[in-house]
């Protein structure tokens, strides 16, 4: 394996490369909802618990990514996915509002702030395509 390493120093990424390519759609969005630095904003367990009781269902709390899981297999199944979406797109506004409000008290957080709220921005539009193709996302 060293003389493979030796010819091709990217091969210890091989692996790496074939989860990115294993991984479904669905797992990316989970990833990208998860991940506030690819979303812009945290979602905590609260939050999921409270996405839930606002989508009609008590989910039990465990790791954020599995509550968000079984949050888009309830919606699915319930044929509420553009409510859930719209539940979600509603929290990242008001996630927008805190950082808006930070900025108006200290404005020089600005610098700090600005790419957070772009981030969320751009959750927003990828949300509300995802209501736009609902239909798709329901072989999730």
């Amino acid at each position: 394996m060293n003389d493979d390493l030796m010819k091709n120093p990217f091969m210890t990424n091989m692996k790496f490369l074939q989860q990115a390519q294993d991984e479904t759609e669905f797992q990316r969005i989970l990833k990208i909802l998860t991940v506030p630095a690819k979303s812009g904003i945290y979602i905590s367990r609260y939050d999921l618990k409270k996405m839930g009781t606002l989508l009609g269902v008590d989910i039990p709390v465990k790791e954020r990514k599995e509550m968000l899981k079984d949050l888009f297999i309830y919606a699915k199944q319930m044929n509420q996915m553009k409510e859930f979406l719209d539940i979600i797109i509603d929290f990242v506004n008001y996630r927008i509002s805190q950082y808006n409000q930070i900025t108006d008290d200290f404005p020089r957080t600005q610098k700090i702030t600005a790419p957070w709220i772009k981030k969320a921005q751009s959750l927003i539009q990828f949300l509300e395509n995802m209501k736009k193709e609902v239909d798709i996302y329901k072989n999730i």
